[in-house]
């Protein structure tokens, strides 16, 4: 265990400026909630490929020592008013799993496929309303990475390299921005932004509102206009995060809690609600994921048919999760334990990229954030002047018309962030999450069965293997599993595939019953940190 007694509090997070920067607002006096908004602004500059300053939403969760509740604040994205379900072209296309394909895929990549960006509005509300700390000093960390430089960590170096040959055909901007002349940055090289350095300085010094409204608005609405989009101005004023009630549910003793739909955490209750009736704690490795397996193939089909902005959707939640709900779902959970099917594919969606922050401070608040561009560098476009990489909000829905998660004007898209808190007797216990797409909710369940039924510890929970399926066989595993796990999953049924990895960098914190120290977390699969004292 990482134990530290909470003098300050501890911080998590997936690159080290973005745990130094929440840390710094624990040491200057500053509550979880301070730590979180400034680690999530440092985040936005220093992992450009997961998430950005015009990342398209977010979501977090907050535990409040004081008053024992716990609140959601949403940011996802919306659509521009002139998007509709039929903006763009499907073709068939038997050849690929989706079993069709939006030519030149514009709905996720170009100037077409950005929303309103929702990460500086929703960390902007929470900080207001729910900080303790000026805008302007939270904001100063991010400020100065994006000034000085920040040395990007593997994944991005690699996610750099990937696409700059296309960013000198198709986005010059973005080309501009993040090649060092006309080169990815190698290791250990630093990369600056001073563009968005003076754009976070505006919204340091005039809030939201500057953001939303008035020149950095109208140089955002104006290029991507020029572009071929249809974001506009009013969009960029009208949009407003929200503060919410989390979804719950009580799961062996503990409450557990995730942010709301349009997120991915509702499908996470809905499966440990299934396996909360068999002894998890008393089976093997082989047996879990075998039952998470049946579990996964069960909820996705759901998720993935029903699902949608809840404002558009008509989805009843206490439904959802109640127990004769439950008991049907349970029916074809016991049927496919018995005999695996393949089970099917209701949409494939290849796209993951990510950032999950952790915080916990030492009066025993906790913070559980996670925001995104989308998939890798979001929509590729860069506005100039302003530094700012833009987040696919739109790609994140469904691009075929007549369904749940249809494109529609105003409506926010179905995605897989999925922060969660813990807690226990109304006390403190765990704030953790995960990025990864799809694989998002499925290793939340992996997350919360070790951490609430085997008892481990933050970090032995997140470099135990993972196991992903969104509905269909073959199922994947990683390696560190073993080759006895893979051939057992075999035997009982299952097609599998092996994966080095699933997912991407978890990061969390767990709280000691007595409420005295902290246990935090960072996943091997990346290059996090976490900062505590």
């Amino acid at each position: 265990m990482n134990l530290h007694k909470r003098d300050y509090g501890t911080v998590a997070g997936p690159h080290p400026r973005t745990a130094e920067a929440g840390f710094e607002m624990l040491l200057a006096g500053g509550n979880a909630v301070d730590a979180a908004v400034a680690a999530a602004f440092a985040e936005g500059v220093v992992e450009p490929s997961h998430n950005g300053i015009a990342g398209y939403g977010g979501c977090v969760l907050i535990y409040r020592k004081k008053t024992r509740d716990v609140i959601a604040i949403d940011y996802n994205s919306a659509a521009p008013a002139a998007a509709s379900e039929d903006m763009f072209t499907i073709e068939n296309a038997p050849d690929v799993p989706a079993g069709y394909r939006v030519p030149g895929r514009v709905n996720v990549h170009g100037p077409l496929s950005i929303g309103v960006p929702g990460v500086v509005a929703g960390l902007c509300l929470t900080l207001a309303e729910f900080g303790t700390l000026p805008l302007s000093d939270v904001l100063r960390p991010a400020i100065n990475s994006a000034r000085y430089g920040y040395a990007p960590n593997s994944a991005n170096r690699g996610g750099i390299a990937g696409n700059a040959d296309r960013w000198k055909r198709e986005f010059p901007e973005t080309a501009r921005v993040f090649l060092k002349n006309g080169d990815p940055p190698k290791k250990g090289e630093t990369l600056t932004n001073p563009d968005l350095a003076r754009t976070l300085e505006a919204v340091a010094e005039g809030g939201r509102e500057a953001f939303y409204e008035g020149p950095i608005a109208e140089t955002i609405a104006n290029h991507i206009q020029e572009l071929g989009g249809c974001l506009t101005a009013d969009d960029l004023k009208n949009y407003r995060p929200f503060i919410t009630e989390p979804y719950e549910i009580q799961y062996r003793g503990y409450s557990v809690y995730t942010a709301p739909l349009g997120a991915g955490g509702l499908t996470t209750l809905q499966m440990l609600r299934l396996v909360e009736a068999f002894d998890v704690a008393e089976m093997s490795l082989t047996e879990r994921f075998h039952l998470f397996a049946e579990a996964m193939k069960v909820c996705w089909p759901e998720r993935l048919r029903r699902f949608g902005d809840p404002t558009f959707v008509d989805i009843d939640i206490e439904t959802e999760l109640s127990d004769g709900f439950t008991a049907s779902l349970r029916e074809k959970l016991n049927a496919g334990l018995k005999s695996p099917q393949p089970g099917e594919v209701v949409y494939h969606e290849p796209m993951n990229c990510t950032s999950h922050i952790s915080a916990a401070d030492a009066e025993g608040n906790m913070v559980s954030l996670t925001q995104t561009h989308g998939g890798g560098f979001g929509s590729m476009v860069t506005v100039p002047g302003t530094g700012l990489l833009f987040g696919h909000g739109v790609g994140r829905f469904d691009p075929r018309p007549g369904l749940a998660n249809s494109v529609g004007p105003g409506k926010r898209p179905l995605h897989n962030m999925a922060p969660f808190l813990a807690t226990r007797d109304g006390n403190p216990f765990a704030t953790y999450g995960i990025p990864g797409g799809r694989t998002i909710p499925n290793n939340q369940l992996n997350i919360s069965v070790s951490l609430m039924d085997l008892q481990s510890s933050m970090q032995q929970t997140l470099d135990a293997p993972r196991f992903h399926s969104d509905g269909a066989e073959p199922i994947q595993i990683e390696s560190r599993a073993g080759e006895e796990t893979h051939t057992e999953l075999r035997e009982l049924g299952h097609e599998i595939t092996v994966s080095a990895g699933i997912g991407g960098p978890g990061h969390g914190v767990r709280v000691s019953e007595d409420g005295s120290y902290h246990d935090g977390g960072t996943d091997p699969r990346g290059e996090g940190k976490v900062r505590a004292r």
